[in-house]
């Protein structure tokens, strides 16, 4: 059987980020889960939010708390592709957007209140700014908002690669299992063998929502939601150099958009992604999780997503449409839950659709947490404790 001292589940980017700075401590870590599937039809485990090449990072946000979490990422984005070798950050800013009157028009103020109270470096937009400085994107009239100089784009596959380098690096043992059944400090693997650890770290995203490993039941939901990925040609998107990343409201819409730059994928192409939905079903088991992970996710939201972006572009010249399915883990407190269940178990998760850029510090905190440090001393302004059903 093999021994860790500490077990992390979840290769994905808490997970991996924890069990960096587990080994970094000195501790015999075992970071446990399994590959991006080549295939998503004929993989039945767990899949990670990490699959994907484009997430939207930025300091300032509508939420203090967020906020800090994120800042202090960024600040160890260079020392991180440094020492790893690999690049994930394009630094290319970040834009908030929001109308100044109606029903969403605190969004925008919270943002700039934030950035306000917390010092963060930003710069404050009307009408007249975006169109002077961004004249492609069409936003409703009276929209005001913030430009982060310190945000842009991560893709979230390298940056995870590149906390799993250094945890490597530093003594950490990676096990391309899944985990099928805990009995205390017991894992039970996938590919037929057992590990012992002297503690577990639950870091498994939506899947910690579903009490598979026996652990108690989080009050956390978890929604099946949409990503659309638009195709542009290299002629458009050249033109489109400098865009930032951007979070808006649409004229019709109770809840914010999001749109990246230009990307290119794996398969070669660039894609602008937009995402964001007011509504989409909600995951109650790992069984229903999973096979929505195996679809390409709801074609109504893909098409609305669409019109959404042609409102936004009016002049872009679509090449193609990907549609791909995404998780979206919202706990009862709106912040992540990073805390011991128990004196052998610590839990790690809750993104609430903020997670990406923030994953090395909660990853961080995380392992504070494990390491049986009081995290109630950084300064976040508020308690991360569990919430339970």
């Amino acid at each position: 059987m093999q021994r860790a001292d500490f077990a992390v589940i979840g290769r994905g980017l808490m997970g991996t980020a924890c069990a960096l700075y587990l080994a970094r401590a000195g501790c015999d870590v075992a970071l446990i889960g399994p590959d991006e599937p080549q295939d998503r039809s004929l993989h039945n485990g767990p899949f990670g939010s990490f699959h994907d090449a484009g997430r939207i990072t930025r300091a300032i946000a509508d939420d203090p708390v967020w906020a800090r979490f994120a800042q202090r990422s960024i600040a160890r984005y260079d020392a991180l592709q440094q020492q790893s070798g690999i690049g994930f950050f394009d630094p290319c800013g970040a834009m908030v957007a929001g109308p100044s009157a109606g029903h969403m028009a605190q969004l925008a103020q919270d943002f700039l209140k934030c950035a306000a109270e917390l010092q963060l470096a930003h710069q404050p937009m009307d009408d007249a700014a975006f169109a002077a400085h961004h004249p492609y994107f069409r936003l409703s009239n009276g929209s005001v908002g913030a430009f982060d100089p310190t945000g842009g784009v991560i893709d979230p596959r390298a940056m995870r690669q590149a906390h799993e380098t250094l945890a490597i690096a530093a003594g950490a043992d990676v096990n391309r299992a899944s985990v099928v059944a805990r009995h205390g400090g017991r894992l039970d693997l996938s590919d037929g063998t057992a590990l012992q650890a002297g503690h577990v770290v639950l870091a498994m995203g939506g899947w910690s929502a579903m009490p598979s490993l026996g652990h108690a039941e989080l009050a956390m939901r978890v929604y099946q939601r949409t990503v659309l990925l638009v195709g542009v040609d290299d002629r458009q998107a050249d033109l489109l150099a400098g865009m930032p990343s951007l979070i808006f409201v649409p004229d019709d819409r109770h809840t914010d958009l999001y749109v990246l730059p230009p990307i290119r994928y794996p398969d070669g192409h660039r894609y602008i992604k937009i995402g964001g939905e007011a509504a989409s079903p909600i995951a109650t088991d790992a069984a229903t999780l999973n096979a929505w992970f195996k679809t390409e996710g709801s074609q109504a939201a893909a098409t609305r997503l669409c019109a959404h972006l042609h409102a936004l572009m009016p002049e872009l010249t679509i090449t193609r449409t990907i549609s791909a399915p995404c998780a979206v883990s919202f706990t009862a407190t709106g912040h992540p839950y990073i805390g011991q269940l128990d004196d052998a178990t610590t839990v790690l998760t809750g993104g609430n659709g903020a997670a990406a850029k923030c994953a090395d510090e909660l990853g961080r905190l995380g392992a504070m947490t494990a390491l049986g440090g009081d995290i109630a001393t950084e300064g976040l302004g508020a308690d991360l404790a569990p919430v339970f059903m």
